[in-house]
C-alpha cells in the first residue's frame, strides 16, 4: 500500500537519524601514509610541495558500498616556518554521501638541537547527504517495484574545524589532534544524536636507524601506537613500521579500550625521493561471519622540491614519516 507524504518523511528522517547515530569517520589503517588527513599540523613539514591520494574499501566482499577516497596538497613555506595546504574527502556509505573540503595552516618551531614542534589549524565545509533513490522499501524486498516516488534527499552542509599538535625529539615523535571541534549538527533538528561528534587522535612513536642520520635513514624500524576515540567508537592501534631501502610496511593490531581486538593491518609499498606508494589490507578478528569481513586501503604520494632563490633553514619531520 503506498505510504502517504508523511509517512515517507518519517521513514526519511529515521533512516538518516539511525545512521547519524550510528555512524563515525570512517576508521583509516594508513595512517602514516595520509599525515595531513592524520593531523592538519602535518602540513608543509616537507621540503617543498607533496600531494596525496588515498583510496579505502571496506567490507567488499558484503557489497555494503563503504567506501572513503581523498587528495589532499600541501606546501612549505620554510620562509615564514609555517605551511598550508588543502584537503578533500568523501566517504560513500551506501546512500549516505559524506564530501568535505578544508584549508589547513601549520606553524613550526625548533626549540633545541633535534627538537621541533609543529602545531596546525584546519577549517573547511562538511556536505551531508541522503540519496533517497538508493533507499530500499518494504515492497522492494521480495523482488518487486516501489510505488514511492521521493523526488530528493536530504542535504545540509555544516562548518568542521580541527587543530594539532605534533613534535620530534631525536628519535622519537609524538602527536595529538581534535576533529570536529564545534560539533556540527548533521540532521534535520538539534538533537545531541545528531551532533558530529568530536575525534580524538593521539599517536607515540619511536625511530630505530641504522643510519647515523635521522633525516637520511633508510633502514628504520618504528614501533608506534595510536589512539583514536569518537564517541562511542575507539580504536587502539599499536604494532610497528618499517623502510628496508625502497620497500616500507608495518603490522598493527586493532582493538578497543576493552581489548575487543577488531582486525590485524598488514602493509607494504614501495617508497622513493619522490614518491611513496602502499597497499595495506584489514584481516577481521573480532566479527563472526559467513563472509569475510575486511578492508583494503591505497596511498600514493609525491614529493616536489622546491628550489629556492634565498635558502631558509628548514624546520621538517624526519623523511621516514613524509
Amino acid at each position: 500500500m503506498p505510504l502517504n507524504l508523511a509517512k515517507i518523511h518519517i521513514l526519511l528522517v529515521s533512516f538518516f537519524c539511525t545512521i547519524l547515530v550510528m555512524g563515525q569517520d570512517a576508521p583509516m589503517s594508513q595512517f602514516y601514509s595520509n599525515l595531513v588527513v592524520l593531523n592538519p599540523a602535518f602540513v608543509g613539514t616537507t621540503n617543498g610541495d607533496r600531494v596525496n591520494l588515498f583510496y579505502r574499501n571496506q567490507w567488499l566482499s558484503t557489497n555494503a558500498g563503504f567506501h572513503s577516497f581523498g587528495a589532499s596538497y600541501d606546501k612549505s613555506l620554510s620562509q615564514y616556518n609555517s605551511g598550508v595546504g588543502v584537503i578533500v574527502t568523501n566517504e560513500l556509505n551506501g546512500a549516505y554521501i559524506s564530501p568535505t573540503i578544508d584549508a589547513a595552516y601549520s606553524y613550526m618551531v625548533k626549540l633545541k638541537q633535534g627538537f621541533f614542534i609543529s602545531m596546525g589549524l584546519q577549517g573547511g565545509m562538511a556536505q551531508k547527504y541522503l540519496r533517497s533513490n538508493d533507499l530500499i522499501f518494504e515492497d522492494e524486498l521480495n523482488g518487486g517495484v516501489t510505488n514511492e516516488v521521493l523526488s530528493s534527499g536530504f542535504s545540509k552542509i555544516v562548518p568542521d574545524f580541527s587543530s594539532g599538535i605534533i613534535a620530534y625529539y631525536n628519535n622519537y615523535y609524538v602527536g595529538f589532534s581534535v576533529d570536529h571541534i564545534a560539533q556540527p549538527f548533521q540532521g534535520v533538528s538539534k538533537s545531541a544524536n545528531e551532533r558530529l561528534k568530536r575525534k580524538y587522535t593521539g599517536f607515540v612513536g619511536y625511530m630505530y636507524s641504522y643510519n647515523t642520520s635521522l633525516l637520511a635513514q633508510k633502514r628504520v624500524l618504528s614501533p608506534n601506537l595510536l589512539v583514536q576515540i569518537q564517541g562511542l567508537q575507539q580504536n587502539i592501534n599499536w604494532g610497528f613500521s618499517f623502510q628496508y631501502d625502497n620497500l616500507v610496511g608495518g603490522l598493527w593490531l586493532r582493538h578497543n579500550l576493552k581489548a575487543n581486538f577488531d582486525a590485524m593491518i598488514l602493509s607494504a609499498g614501495y617508497k622513493t625521493q619522490s614518491y611513496k606508494f602502499a597497499y595495506s589490507y584489514d584481516i577481521n578478528l573480532g566479527k563472526k561471519t559467513t563472509v569475510p569481513l575486511g578492508a583494503h586501503e591505497v596511498s600514493f604520494t609525491m614529493l616536489f622540491e622546491t628550489t629556492r632563490k634565498k635558502k631558509h633553514k628548514l624546520v621538517k619531520c624526519p623523511s621516514f614519516l613524509e
